[in-house]
């Protein structure tokens, strides 16, 4: 399971500024990732400015769209995968928004069709027809 978006927000009464970190930079797994000294920096220059520091995380959300181009499929595909059940979504307003574990779970079980459907093709190629 991929670790929410984790958002930085420096807050003065008004959003002066944002540091957003996508799942998959927190989640890279090096021991000393560049985006810790990155969020360490933000802090202290808020801090220095005498600005309030929030952290806050949330689940990354997509919309149908970016899904459709992460699933090499049409947005309207997606959409009626959405409507019927296929894809979970949540509505934001009116617009339907897809989270990020969603959208891994939909392309692990696409791949794994792709997979299982090309196996005898795969094998035709490499050892040939008989």
């Amino acid at each position: 399971m991929m670790p929410p978006q984790l958002c930085v927000d420096v807050y003065d009464g008004t959003m002066t500024e944002a540091l957003i970190l996508e799942p998959e930079v927190i989640s890279a797994g090096k021991t000393d990732p560049p985006w810790l000294a990155a969020l360490v920096d933000f802090v202290r220059r808020a801090g220095q400015a005498g600005e309030i520091v929030t952290v806050t995380s949330r689940p990354k959300t997509m919309t149908p769209a970016e899904v459709a181009r992460g699933l090499m499929m049409s947005r309207s595909t997606v959409s009626r995968k959405i409507a019927a059940g296929e894809i979970r979504s949540v509505k934001v307003g009116n617009r339907h928004r897809v989270t990020y574990q969603e959208y891994r779970r939909v392309w692990e079980q696409t791949m794994a069709i792709v997979a299982r459907e090309s196996v005898a093709d795969i094998e035709a190629e490499l050892f040939g027809d008989d």
